[in-house]
């Protein structure tokens, strides 16, 4: 892939991932949404684990000290998507949804010697979701629809950094622009009152900066490598505004209020990461999660913010010699997660679990094509909530090109 094919694919992909949803939960009303992972599908098919893993032939995004081990002639460009087969299912209803994404993009490259850099754009949290429900006439048993819908969710534009300190240690800092609308309506059906339908509007608006800091440390074992890692991002302000508008569909607006909404914030995460690289080929790797979303300040209609733990564990196997055979060449992983999300609902803990698969073919010229299925449920029946059930495919695309290789001339 040439440079002006990749500068035309960055600048298209851009604009898809900014205008698109990625999610029909009803989850995602609550707070920022859902949080997204910003792992790419390599780490996506062994359970979303690899904090402690190098940047080698990919772009690690869980962990910005892992851009220090990009090859110095090498710039690397990531391209992912994904398609969802969603069965939201409660006590005495079932609904199918279909949700197709362009995820992410990312680039990479050494820009000195013991520096790697790079860029990525992908969602920080999603909001989609469309409800149908009915509302009971103050003082009588008669009815009227009500229609609940929301869209958007918070981007995220990262600027990562790696530094190679020795041969074993490496430090990490990324600094991230966060920002965001959401648009929240409550459509009110009244022909047979007034003649009217009634739309209640709420339209936020968030930004902010976000910094995270982490390192890896590789310690030889005989002809295996034992890696050790470490990230936090501190806690951060987000600056909220809304927009509140009433109106119908005869006489227009109603009501209109701008004004600042209570700000809140993004809490103290950070994550704790092992691997074993062995020289038969053979990688595990396992994550640990937590996040301080007690004293994030949300207030959650029915429910409240919580503290989040979670984990990954994955495994993956590529052939330690060269091969001719592309089945050979595959790399094959397997791999398992379990996450808290920070909501409690009606007193029930929101959780999600899955398993995941993946694989990468790698192409001659060192470019990947790397695929994952995952499998997640989320969420219960109980206390009148919704279990959601996800078969997801991802696809992502990398592209290593040799931009900064001087050709010799005899």
């Amino acid at each position: 892939m040439n440079k002006t094919l990749l500068i035309v694919a960055l600048l298209a992909s851009t604009h898809i991932i900014l205008a698109q949803n990625n999610t029909s939960s009803l989850y995602s009303a609550y707070g920022i949404g859902l949080r997204q992972s910003k792992a790419d599908v390599t780490s996506a098919g062994m359970g979303y684990a690899g904090l402690a893993l190098p940047s080698q032939g990919y772009l690690n995004n869980l962990n910005p000290a892992s851009y220090s081990a990009i090859d110095s002639v090498r710039f690397i460009f990531n391209l992912q998507g994904s398609l969802s087969f969603s069965d939201y299912q409660t006590q005495s209803d079932q609904q199918k949804n279909t949700d197709a994404n362009l995820e992410s993009i990312s680039f990479g490259f050494r820009a000195a010697k013991n520096w790697g850099m790079g860029f990525s754009l992908s969602p920080y949290s999603n909001i989609g979701y469309n409800v149908n429900s009915e509302k009971y006439i103050l003082g009588t048993a008669d009815k009227y629809p009500v229609n609940y819908y929301g869209e958007g969710g918070i981007s995220q534009l990262s600027w990562h950094n790696g530094f190679q300190l020795g041969k074993r240690l490496s430090l990490g800092i990324s600094a991230s622009y966060l920002w965001g609308s959401t648009d929240m309506i409550e459509v009110s059906y009244y022909p047979s009152l007034i003649g009217e339908t009634i739309y209640n509007e709420r339209n936020y608006h968030v930004s902010s900066f976000l910094l995270e800091y982490a390192f890896q440390y590789h310690q030889p074992i005989g002809m295996s490598t034992l890696s050790f890692a470490g990230s936090v991002n501190m806690s951060t302000e987000l600056d909220t505004y809304y927009k509140h508008r009433i109106y119908n569909d005869v006489t227009s607006d109603l009501s209109s209020i701008e004004e600042d909404a209570n700000n809140i914030f993004i809490p103290l995460n950070y994550q704790a990461g092992l691997a074993l690289q062995t020289s038969k080929g053979f990688t595990v790797a396992a994550d640990y999660r937590y996040g301080d979303w007690s004293n994030s300040e949300m207030l959650i209609s029915g429910g409240e913010a919580r503290n989040t733990h979670g984990g990954s564990f994955g495994l993956q196997y590529v052939s330690p010699r060269y091969h001719r055979s592309l089945f050979k060449r595959i790399h094959y992983r397997v791999g398992t997660f379990y996450d808290q999300e920070y909501i409690s609902i009606q007193g029930k803990d929101i959780d999600t679990k899955g398993i995941t698969a993946g694989l990468t073919i790698p192409m001659r010229d060192g470019s990947l094509i790397n695929l994952a299925y995952e499998y997640k449920e989320r969420g219960t029946t109980e206390a009148g909530l919704i279990k959601e059930q996800y078969n997801t495919i991802k696809l992502g695309l990398t592209f290593n090109e040799s931009w900064f290789k001087k050709r010799q001339f005899k």
